[in-house]
């Protein structure tokens, strides 16, 4: 066996390291909702998991207190790895989504259940 060969059989069988983190939310355009992140695609990405989460959580507080006439809505807020995978909350391990609201097939929100 050669030493790649090794070493790809060693890599599958671990936790993949993140190489970097983005904040993802859905904000409705004129008639539709669209994905977003932030840094942007082709921006340098976070580096810290616990920093990537703690602004999506200001990112959440700051659109929820905006006043009616400066709203943009922005829900589902979550932090990504650098392959676009949803990260779990460093807290707990589990999923987290700050402001959800579940999309219908009409292309609404409606407010998610607590």
């Amino acid at each position: 066996m050669k030493l790649t060969e090794a070493m790809k059989i060693i890599d599958d069988g671990w936790i993949r390291r993140y190489k970097g983190f983005r904040i993802r939310f859905q904000r409705r355009e004129k008639e539709a909702w669209t994905t977003d992140t932030f840094p942007g695609p082709t921006a340098k990405p976070l580096t810290s998991e616990i920093s990537a989460w703690e602004l999506a959580r200001r990112f959440a507080e700051a659109v929820t207190h905006r006043s009616e006439t400066d709203r943009a809505e922005m829900v589902n807020i979550h932090v990504v790895d650098d392959l676009g995978n949803p990260v779990p909350f460093y807290g707990t391990g589990q999923p987290r989504i700050l402001n959800p609201r579940e999309i219908d097939p009409d292309n609404e929100a409606v407010a998610a259940e607590a």
